[in-house]
């Protein structure tokens, strides 16, 4: 199957990469070094989300594995050039915008080539460029149009057809998200990743945070901190926020609450902590309750109004 073998590739890679960071650091951060076993991951669990919603056909799962593989792929590139995985040293030091569109740019060129991907590179190379922002506003699309499309088209016929190809960018980078976002959650249940909390008292979280994060609404980490009204905790709050706001395949939330991972993110963020802030486990109630909400209140493509009235119903509830 050719998923395993661009596995067995990507692994290889992976490895050489880090192998190279050590040499030209001494070391590699564990941070980099679970980027091999978060691309595997994400390769298993995006067609689980493709064929859990009932909006694709089948065609898409392999596709969608490829996706989910690569969409990291410029991380380690991103490790050699900087010694970081901050996104902001990497646009500080060489204008680009962050690790998908240094990946982006790489698949153009030789690791099409190592991995020999023909067959999927046209499109591809937009999904990793624009996972992490939507730098191109022709994959900013309504994804309510989803289901009449990819549910009756395969993948091969949708290439076809030129005017829809923007359409299969957009999903393909929704699922990519989708994914990722649950794959962090996962990983701090699993302790490969752990928020930190601080018990010190200006590192609570501020008034301005918590207010646009109950009224869903962004939070610009530059901005907050240009007025002193960021904080650590803060952005542990976010992580909360973090799927609930931005998921809409019902799937990806139905399985968020079957294994119940909001509340083991919560209880391993504040494991050991004495007098963790109160706030942590009001966003944690909250996600809880704006996925179910989402849920019944959803079809399986979210609407925007619906986002809405769901948001509204969660903040009575809690006389918000």
């Amino acid at each position: 199957m050719e998923i395993q073998r661009l596995r067995t590739l990507y692994t290889k890679y992976g490895k050489v990469q880090i192998g190279n960071i050590e040499r030209m650091y001494g070391k590699a951060d564990n941070s980099v070094k679970l980027k091999i076993k978060h691309g595997i991951s994400m390769s298993e669990s995006v067609p689980r989300i493709t064929s859990g919603s009932g909006l694709f056909h089948e065609s898409f799962e392999e596709s969608a594995a490829v996706d989910g593989l690569f969409h990291d792929i410029g991380r380690f590139a991103q490790y050699l050039l900087t010694g970081s995985l901050k996104d902001a040293e990497l646009e500080e030091k060489y204008g680009i915008k962050d690790h998908g569109r240094l990946g982006e740019l790489l698949l153009h060129d030789e690791l099409s080539r190592y991995f020999g991907l023909d067959n999927y590179i046209s499109i591809l190379k937009s999904v990793v460029g624009n996972h992490t922002e939507i730098y191109d506003s022709r994959y900013a699309l309504d994804l309510s149009k989803l289901p009449p499309i990819f549910k009756e088209y395969s993948m091969e016929e949708i290439s076809r057809r030129e005017h829809l190809k923007n359409y299969l960018i957009a999903a393909k980078i929704k699922l990519v998200v989708e994914a990722d976002n649950f794959e962090l959650l996962q990983n701090i249940v699993n302790r490969d990743w752990v928020p930190v909390i601080s018990e010190k008292e200006q590192d609570f979280i501020t008034n301005e945070a918590w207010e646009r994060f109950a009224d869903n609404l962004p939070i610009m980490i530059a901005e907050f901190k240009k007025r002193n009204a960021w904080t650590v905790n803060s952005g542990v709050v976010l992580r909360y926020g973090l799927l609930p706001q931005k998921a809409q395949l019902r799937s990806t939330l139905e399985v968020l609450l079957e294994q119940d991972y909001l509340r083991l993110v919560y209880e391993r963020a504040v494991e050991g902590l004495q007098n963790p802030d109160p706030l942590i486990y009001e966003g944690y109630l909250y996600a809880t309750l704006l996925v179910k909400n989402i849920i019944e209140l959803s079809d399986p493509i979210i609407k925007e109004e619906q986002r809405k009235e769901a948001v509204e119903k969660t903040k009575k509830m809690w006389k918000i």
